[in-house]
């Protein structure tokens, strides 16, 4: 079993470390895992992409995604200038950053991950940095990721009141996210 998972993002959203947090709690239960981040001009704002594996059998083959089984969209303005459906396989899904119900592929979902990071105060120099809410989310889809396992990854990687407060938004995430009809 391999999953392959493609974010896509901007500068500031924590597109990067969404991806680490995914791979960290997939190892924490005895899986493997790569993130592979991809982004040009390093700047808020900026697009971004990081591309992750998650195996029950080492991963040898270390490169981009180019067939996905989930896309996730953390700014639903690249869905205006990005191909992010590009490869996606056919019984893929789709997880969109959005309050709206954006029906952009067949197995599309949604998860207010912008709202959540705002409630939380998870906000820096203006950017909601929503990498923990759509993390839960993903883990809500994925079946691989464990909610436990992400929340302590969490909570190990930004310590004291940071960490509750991402925890927390990982847990929404999950909780929060739906599927578009």
């Amino acid at each position: 079993m391999i999953e392959e998972i493609s974010l896509f993002g901007r500068g500031g959203q924590g597109v990067v470390t969404a991806g680490e947090l995914l791979v960290s709690a997939a190892v924490k239960d005895d899986l493997y895992g790569q993130s592979i981040p991809f982004y040009g001009g390093e700047r808020r704002g900026a697009p971004v992409r990081s591309d992750v594996r998650i195996s029950d059998e080492p991963l040898y083959l270390h490169r981009r995604t180019y067939n996905p089984d989930v896309v996730a969209v953390f700014d639903s303005t690249l869905l205006d200038i990005l191909k992010v459906t590009e490869g996606l396989k056919e019984d893929g899904s789709m997880l969109i950053n959005s309050k709206r119900l954006l029906k952009v592929w067949k197995n599309t979902y949604v998860v207010d991950a912008t709202g959540i990071a705002k409630d939380l105060g998870l906000v820096v120099a203006g950017w909601a940095v929503v990498n923990t809410a759509m993390a839960g989310a993903l883990a809500n889809l994925l079946h691989t990721i464990k909610l436990d396992s992400l929340e302590e990854v969490v909570k190990e990687t930004f310590s004291g009141k940071l960490g509750e407060l991402n925890a927390e938004a990982v847990d929404l995430g999950y909780r929060t996210v739906r599927r578009v009809d």
